[in-house]
């Protein structure tokens, strides 16, 4: 008996189980139930439902849909169990109950489009969305033949938005009666605002759910100028009413976008605090926060404005993209910037080059752009309002400039310069439109190596320039116009050991032999020209031997033949000092020392010596005191052997050190021991030698050396000082 209770129990528990729904996170709910049909049901009977997830609690307001139907849409935003309880002032439609499971979207569903790093987009699961849209207002209002003709097109077409009307528009190419009517109208054409025709709805969200299964966002388009039925000026409080039943039916489909209106300002009977008010009741009623936008005919509206999602703009200045994009601080959306087409009128006759270019233009802005087409058709089918087919030619470079946008960077390509926009030291996009440059100077940073790749956004086309680079490049373009560069980062350019010259300075006499190498026995490549050395550049194998002046530069390779930074130094050829006739000289050397406080060298000639007498070395001997005193040497060095002599004083504080009153080395100033060195080429016999010091406070040192031919630097030696 147990077991046959344990058998029904499970039974149940799978029946119960089995008969809650279930939906996927993002995707809609849908109550619907049966009240009453008499009155007006759309004013006088109130439903909401308020559903609630753990701590969640969402409040929807439902619809009236006739024929004795009431609805209450919702997207779940959060997977797991969810109940509902409806609230009505008809007793048959308040408290009622249910449940129903949501579970993880499937492949295809990402959620709704939000605003994303804040300049950009990202679908409800992060997918990057990258904004491609198309315009075609009144295509919901044409035969049913030609709106699924339109889908058929935007199936196969680049475009993930489309921008499209609430109600039918009356304007040059659509004359046209639509099949439904959002109103009931009478034969009169008199419309009755305070009931809605359900037959419109159904099909207008009909629509919105292709859309959808095409992966397509609806922009829909809330109000417009233009109009013959009465729409434009319905007053405030039937504008309110429309707008809440709108957003009852619509706003649980993931992929809607509200706009508040095409060319906002045309509309004379709304000023803008009317637009502000029309955000208030979107803010308030949708209680998913879709995007929400407003569109310019001539005025901007503010879209600094916190309710304001983005920036869409009809505008051809897409080189202000930038600029606006940081004065809103949010996505800015070209969505009108003319038209591809044939037809008269200025706005719709744009080639297709241009359009393709505004799309590349306004990207490497920081920004996003819109198409649509206007060419002649002999029964007014343009694409622009009526949908239909594709005609022009730039659909496929815009698809083709998308498969671009979508293979890079994931959070949104930022401006960087007039030329370029994507994220420094990451990806840069360059774009140089009508411009026709042979050459392009890239100024990547040097410890990255990047792939560069051409782009022609015209042909279509995408070439791999061979090599990684980093740094400063040139790199060599064809000269046409449409011309991109992908500049992607590859990995990081650890520093190659660059090349070592031994020689302190680039001053020899008569010959001298330049030995060049690298710390990790790398391969060394040189010029003697100042060229820039490459890999086919002369390969170092032994000492280098000049007789004249060069610029020797030189570089190392890896065996990935990767490079190190090129090093240089240029050698002259250098004159003889001159030997000074003198042949009353003594051995040792003139010592002066002198009491001061100074932060640099003074002139010690002008000053009274407090000690002068002849010394063996040029060095510190007993001092009077620590700080606050000078020294001197004067005298003559005897060289042995002509060539290039180098002298170093390593000091704390400063020293000067002249040889035949040239000045050699300069380590003046308050410091620790720095030891500098100096050059300069003598001739055989006696020179002239000056050395100055200085000591403020702290610690004090002094250590003056030379080297030379066939010398090994070592302090100056007592045998070769005279005075």
């Amino acid at each position: 008996m147990k077991s046959i209770i344990s058998i029904l129990l499970c039974l149940v528990s799978f029946t119960l189980f089995a008969e809650v729904p279930s939906v996927e996170k993002w995707d809609r709910f849908e109550i619907t139930l049966d009240g009453p049909k008499s009155g007006n049901p759309f004013n006088e009977v109130k439903i909401s439902a308020a559903f609630t997830n753990e701590e969640n609690i969402i409040i929807v307001t439902g619809f009236y849909d006739g024929n004795g139907r009431y609805k209450v849409r919702f997207m779940p935003t959060k997977i797991g169990v969810w109940n509902y309880n409806t609230k009505s002032n008809v007793k048959i439609l308040d408290n009622v109950t249910g449940t129903f499971n949501c579970i993880a979207p499937s492949h295809d569903n990402h959620g709704p489009v939000k605003v994303r790093n804040k300049y950009h987009f990202g679908y409800g699961d992060g997918t990057p969305y990258w904004q491609v849209g198309t315009t075609c207002y009144a295509w919901v209002h044409q035969t049913e033949e030609l709106q699924l003709h339109t889908l058929k097109t935007l199936k196969k077409s680049p475009f993930n938005k489309i921008r499209m009307c609430v109600f039918p528009k009356d304007y040059v190419y659509n004359k046209n009666e639509p099949p439904f009517y959002p109103f009931p109208r009478d034969e009169k054409g008199k419309n009755d605002f305070t009931k809605f025709n359900p037959e419109f709805f159904q099909h207008f969200e009909s629509r919105i759910l292709d859309l959808l299964n095409l992966g397509i966002e609806a922009d829909i388009i809330l109000f417009h100028p233009y109009d013959r039925w009465g729409y434009q000026s319905m007053g405030s409080e039937v504008d309110e009413y429309y707008l809440k039943y709108v957003i009852a039916r619509f706003s649980s489909y993931r992929n809607v976008w509200w706009s508040l209106a095409n060319e906002f300002d045309f509309m004379a009977d709304k000023k803008m605090l009317d637009w502000h008010h029309i955000y208030k009741v979107i803010v308030e009623n949708d209680p998913y926060s879709h995007l929400a936008s407003i569109h310019n005919g001539a005025i901007l509206y503010d879209h600094t404005l916190p309710w304001v999602s983005h920036a869409s703009l009809q505008s051809s200045s897409l080189d202000k993209g930038a600029e606006w994009r940081a004065q809103y601080q949010k996505p800015v959306i070209f969505d009108e910037c003319r038209y591809e087409g044939n037809i008269n009128e200025g706005w719709g006759n744009q080639s297709a080059q241009e359009m393709v270019h505004k799309f590349w233009l306004g990207t490497i802005r920081g920004c996003y752009v819109g198409h649509s087409e206007t060419y002649k058709h002999p029964e007014d089918i343009l694409w622009w309002s009526k949908g239909g087919v594709l005609y022009g030619e730039s659909p496929s470079r815009i698809a083709f400039f998308k498969s671009v946008l979508e293979a890079g960077l994931e959070d949104g390509i930022d401006p960087i310069d007039d030329y370029s926009g994507g994220k420094v030291g990451e990806y840069y996009l360059y774009y140089f439109g009508t411009d026709t440059p042979n050459k392009w100077k890239l100024n990547l940073p040097k410890n990255i190596n990047f792939q560069i790749e051409l782009i022609d956004a015209w042909e279509m086309t995408i070439k791999k320039i061979e090599g990684e680079y980093s740094g400063e490049c040139s790199i060599d373009l064809p000269g046409k116009p449409y011309q991109a560069l992908r500049v992607q980062k590859t990995g990081y350019n650890f520093p190659i050991a660059p090349v070592k010259i031994a020689a302190l300075s680039g001053f020899f006499y008569k010959s001298a032999d330049i030995k060049l190498y690298t710390s990790d026995n790398l391969e060394i490549r040189y010029t003697l020209d100042g060229s820039t050395p490459t890999k086919e550049s002369l390969l170092y194998k032994k000492p280098i031997k000049i007789t004249n002046a060069i610029l020797l530069k030189a570089v190392s390779f890896n065996k990935k033949s990767e490079q190190s930074d090129v090093v240089s130094m240029q050698f002259t050829n250098k004159l003889l000092s001159p030997v000074v006739e003198n042949e009353n000289v003594s051995p040792r050397i003139q010592y002066n020392y002198y009491e001061g406080q100074w932060g640099k060298l003074p002139d010690f000639d002008k000053l009274n010596a407090v000690e002068s007498k002849i010394v063996s070395e040029i060095k510190m001997s007993a001092l009077r005191q620590l700080d606050h005193f000078g020294l001197t040497f004067d005298g003559y060095i005897d060289i042995s052997k002509e060539g290039i002599y180098t002298f170093y004083c390593s000091s704390d504080d400063g020293t000067r050190l002249w040889i035949d009153d040239t000045l050699i080395v300069d380590n003046d100033g308050q410091h620790a021991v720095i030891e500098i060195g100096g050059q300069i080429g003598l001739e055989k016999g006696l020179h002239k030698i000056k050395v100055h010091f200085f000591e403020n406070e702290g610690g004090e040192a002094l250590k003056v050396q030379f080297d030379g031919p066939s010398i090994e630097k070592q302090e100056i030696p007592k045998q070769i000082l005279k005075h």
